[in-house]
């Protein structure tokens, strides 16, 4: 019951009594409220006075550019907010005594880890006005509002998780700030990197094997999976399904590679169970990394082994 766990309920009183919590709240807030009156504006205002005719269909384009700048502050913000949970109670010199308590690494984790997402999932619930803009005219259903939500509430345990195992893997917070935002620049800007630079030998190959008349498109076929841990794709793919303007992943199909219809369909299913596995595995690795006892056990097997060998030679 994570509502019962001591670090949960510590952290979640200091979020709540710091005035930056609502410093961040309303920039955040204030920040969609500007991007969505202002594609509102461009939208139908603007197209009015300058002769052009108003399409309804440009609603959707406003839930993309609201809903894209919140996922982009999502990006910015749970590295910075987890990578300082483990390392600052380090700098702090509090890390031991709470390592000294009945809680275990694993509730240690956990309870930093919701806590952050706790933080997000504030932010999420208050933008829902502004995202709401779009009901003013139609388009974006309940179900598809509901289905952001989730994403924002799995992308968030997926960068947190990063952020969480740098934090306690290095010492110092600043370190682990670096290390997990190079992590999700990797994983964001790498990955694309990687396909894009892969079809540029593929295709530059087949320029220079095939017929120089007719123009072949390589396909780099698997190599398309890299895309599975990619947050901003799983975003795209949500978009395709909701409002069709996911252009960016549909053209990566068309352009780089062709996969199994099945993965087509279901993309934001399998890059959502991946990236929870993944989650998985960071936080059970960060829970490893913090447990006291580690080393007492490996130093014990070493006196053993030590042991049996004294033992074998008399």
């Amino acid at each position: 019951m994570l509502r019962l766990n001591p670090v949960y309920q510590k952290e979640l009183r200091t979020t709540a009594r710091s005035l930056r919590t609502y410093v961040i709240i309303f920039a955040v807030n204030g920040l969609l409220s500007l991007f969505g009156l202002f594609a509102l504006y461009l939208s139908f205002e603007y197209q009015q006075k300058i002769g052009n005719n108003v399409e309804y269909s440009a609603i959707l384009e406003i839930y993309s550019i609201i809903t894209g700048v919140e996922f982009f502050l999502l990006l910015l913000v749970v590295p910075a907010v987890t990578a300082g949970a483990i390392s600052g109670e380090k700098e702090r010199q509090t890390l031991e005594i709470l390592l000294t308590t009945k809680l275990t690494p694993g509730s240690i984790i956990r309870g930093k880890l919701v806590a952050s997402i706790s933080m997000m999932l504030l932010l999420a619930f208050s933008s829902l006005p502004v995202i709401a803009l779009v009901f003013s005219i139609g388009g974006i259903t309940l179900r598809d509002l509901a289905e952001f939500l989730l994403l924002i509430l799995e992308t968030a345990i997926y960068l947190g998780s990063i952020g969480i195992f740098f934090s306690a893997l290095l010492k110092k917070s600043t370190s682990a700030t670096v290390a997990a935002y190079g992590t999700v620049l990797l994983l964001c800007l790498g990955t694309f990197g990687a396909v894009w630079g892969i079809h540029f030998l593929d295709q530059m190959h087949l320029n220079h094997a095939g017929d120089t008349v007719t123009a072949i498109q390589a396909d780099i076929g698997n190599w398309m999976l890299l895309l599975l841990v990619n947050p901003i794709v799983t975003y795209l793919s949500i978009l395709k399904g909701q409002a069709s303007t996911g252009r960016t992943l549909a053209s990566l199909y068309e352009k780089y590679g062709n996969l199994p219809e099945v993965l087509n369909e279901h993309w934001l299913l399998f890059s959502t169970v991946i990236q929870i596995v993944i989650a998985v595995i960071l936080l059970l690795s960060a829970a490893a990394i913090l447990n006291p006892l580690k080393g007492n056990k490996e130093r014990i097997k070493h006196k053993k082994q030590n042991t049996k060998k004294k033992v074998a030679n008399k």
